[in-house]
Order: C-alpha cells, then sequence, then structure tokens
C-alpha cells in the first residue's frame, strides 16, 4: 500500500478525532461557524459530484464499454439506490450528516447551555434507557462512512481527490454534532474519544474492504461509485436546502461559489478534461 493512501486514512481519521479536545471543558463551536462550514463542504461535495466522480465513472480505457444501454441503466439505478440508502440511513442518524441534531432534547440541552437557560437544562442525562439516541445514530454513520470510503481508491492504486476532500470537509460538522452530543449526554472523555474514533476509522475500512475483498472488477466500482454519488448527492442537497432555501444571504452564495471553485480545481479526473 502506498504512502499516499496511508496518508488519505491518517487525514480523514485525525479530521475526525481531533475536536475531541473540546470535550473535556464540554465546549461548543458556534452554530454560524459550523453552518458556514456545512455549506462549504455541502457545496463541495456537490461539485466534485458532477467535476469529479461521475466522470471518473466512464473514464476507462475502452471508450466503447460503456456504449451498451443496460451499462448506463446500471450506473444510473445504482445512483438512485445510493439516494435510497442515504434516505434510510437517516432515520437512524438525525440528519447528523448535515450537520444538525434534530433531536429535539438533545437541541434543548445544547440552547440550555448556551444561552444560560438553566431552566431549560435536564437534570442527569438528556436521554436515559432504550430511547438513547447515540446507538442507532453511531450506526448509522458508521455505515454510511464506511460506504462513503469504498471507492476512495481506484483500480490503479490513486486516490479520487475530490472524494477525499469532500470526506474531510464533510465530517467535520459531523463530528462537532457528535461531540455536541456526547457533551449533552454527560459521556465521558474516553467512552466519547472511543466512538469518535470508531467514526473516524469506517471510511478507511471502507476502502480497505474495497481494495482487499472486492474484485478489481471495473462495472462493478463504477457501480458502486454511483452509489455513493446517490449518496453523497442526497447529502449535499440536504445541507444547501436545510441552511439557504428559507435563509439566502450573499455571505453564504459567495461561500457556495467558492466551494464550486475549490471543487473544479481539486485534481479529479486529468484523464478526461484539463485542471486550470
Amino acid at each position: 500500500m502506498s504512502t499516499t493512501i496511508i496518508l488519505a486514512y491518517l487525514l480523514i481519521i485525525l479530521g475526525v478525532i481531533i475536536w475531541a479536545v473540546l470535550i473535556p471543558g464540554g465546549k461548543h463551536i458556534s452554530p454560524k461557524i459550523t453552518s458556514y462550514i456545512s455549506i462549504f463542504g455541502g457545496a463541495f461535495l456537490f461539485a466534485s459530484c458532477f467535476i469529479n466522480l461521475v466522470p471518473h465513472i466512464f473514464l476507462n480505457d475502452d471508450p466503447f464499454r460503456f456504449v451498451t444501454p443496460g451499462i448506463h441503466f446500471k450506473i444510473a439505478a445504482s445512483i438512485m439506490v445510493g439516494f435510497l440508502i442515504q434516505l434510510l440511513l437517516e432515520q437512524l442518524t438525525r440528519g447528523a450528516e448535515h450537520g444538525h441534531n434534530h433531536c429535539p432534547c438533545c437541541e434543548e440541552e445544547t440552547e440550555a447551555r448556551q444561552h444560560h437557560h438553566p431552566h431549560l437544562a435536564h437534570a442527569g442525562h438528556c436521554h436515559t434507557g432504550a430511547n438513547h439516541p447515540i446507538t442507532g445514530l453511531i450506526i448509522g454513520l458508521c455505515i454510511h462512512a464506511f460506504l462513503e470510503g469504498m471507492p476512495l481508491v481506484d483500480l490503479d492504486g490513486d486516490i479520487h481527490q475530490g472524494l477525499l476532500y469532500g470526506i474531510v470537509l464533510h465530517n467535520i460538522p459531523i463530528a462537532l454534532v457528535l461531540v455536541g452530543l456526547f457533551i449533552n449526554n454527560r459521556y465521558g472523555f474516553w467512552r466519547s474519544f472511543i466512538l469518535l474514533v470508531l467514526f473516524a476509522v469506517m471510511t478507511p475500512l471502507g476502502s480497505l474492504c474495497n481494495i482487499f475483498f472486492l474484485p478489481p472488477n471495473e462495472l462493478l466500482q463504477s457501480l458502486i461509485m454511483g452509489v455513493v454519488v446517490g449518496i453523497l448527492l442526497h447529502v449535499a442537497v440536504n445541507i444547501l436546502f436545510d441552511h439557504d432555501h428559507n435563509n439566502f444571504t450573499i455571505p453564504k452564495f459567495l461561500l457556495i461559489l467558492l466551494a464550486f471553485a475549490a471543487a473544479y480545481f481539486t485534481p479529479g479526473c486529468p484523464e478526461i478534461y484539463p485542471i486550470f
């Protein structure tokens, strides 16, 4: 395995667990900053899907391999399957992939801490017993991270740079949501740290599983990439609409334009088009 791949894995892992420094002091990043990070990451994912990832699905040394209509249908279907998979996963994750925690109990707890409203705070844990949301949320996020990591390395051993940086940016608001949940639910540092590490390693594990256990079949890899594109498009669209459709501002619009430009200039498929 090349040093480049190992470094890519380390970048993904460290990009998540570095936020564990917030846990001991019970600190929260400003919601406005988290919102801007989410918007930039969502716009970057959206652009990368069309600039970097979709072209790579059809990239092959044999230009006639994809002439068969059935192959086009399979790839299109895989994208729709990925979209539906993410729709199902959100029943577990409660929208954490968008940089949100849609649990009313935890949102109330966060508001109490941030705005010093002790009457809103819960005595003890935000959730108890079987109704605790963390377990399902972690399972959903781990499945999501595992799947999006599978096509990270192509058959030639090259990293999909657009996917790599999109995952790193996309994981920041997810990690901040997890840290906030751990703090709200009075998790200890080591318990929180282990759960963060578990989420962080799932993307490299998905990539390793694809490299070592799945056959190096170009059509199979294209279908896997199609599923991931569907997942990422669902996440990206939800991020952009969650933040912008009712609250349009010029700074947010400029942030989206900046993310589109960053995705365009990120090396993706230089065999298809030049990067200027």
